[in-house]
């Protein structure tokens, strides 16, 4: 069985940061624990294409987090899966070859009617040469979200995760299209500063 398609290598990821501009997404089936990532959000954390695309769990994404960000990063997501909504954070990996990158990402959770989680979607933004130094923060948000480009990534996400039920692949990949065109427009606010709504 040929293994080349699990390499991941430093040159895949610049190709594929370089095509992406930066900005990728992923989804979680939470039930099943079945997690996949467009390549460039794959790469990030480590993991193939290919084996993203057969689905990964949680836990092997969360290992390429740099250990100094783990333990917060993961504490508040896993409190936004168990009573969903909304998360940003900004923390770093780190590639096999030992070399940082930050992240911005922004992730909604999702619950059934009897209040369990099901799903989860989000965007994720490579931000390593917008800011020297910052530190590592993931920070819950309110259930009212008066931001104008939060409400919209938020709205973005629903729509992707209403759409993908419905399963017609052309709107699931229109939508997967607008994902990425807020993640830019998140990156470029990350860029040009912080977000004082953040702190």
């Amino acid at each position: 069985m040929d293994h080349s398609d699990d390499v991941v290598s430093e040159a895949a990821l610049i190709a594929a940061l370089d095509a992406s501009g930066g900005v990728g997404f992923w989804m979680w089936d939470i039930v099943n624990d079945d997690a996949r990532a467009d390549p460039v959000t794959a790469l990030l954390f480590n993991i193939s294409p290919a084996r993203s695309r057969a689905g990964v769990s949680l836990a092997e994404i969360l290992r390429a987090v740099y250990h100094e960000d783990q333990a917060h990063i993961s504490q508040v997501i896993l409190d936004c899966v168990q009573s969903g909504g909304s998360y940003t954070a900004e923390y770093r990996v780190q590639s096999p070859e030992g070399r940082l990158r930050w992240l911005f990402t922004r992730g909604h959770f999702y619950l059934d009617e009897a209040g369990h989680p099901t799903t989860g979607r989000g965007v994720v933004v490579e931000i390593s040469d917008s800011k020297p130094t910052r530190t590592a923060f993931a920070t819950r948000d309110g259930r009212t979200i008066e931001d104008a480009l939060n409400k919209t990534a938020d709205l973005c996400l629903s729509l992707h995760n209403a759409v993908s039920e419905f399963g017609d692949p052309r709107i699931v990949a229109l939508t997967e299209t607008l994902l990425l065109e807020i993640g830019k427009h998140l990156a470029d606010r990350q860029r040009s500063g912080p977000n004082p709504s953040l702190h």
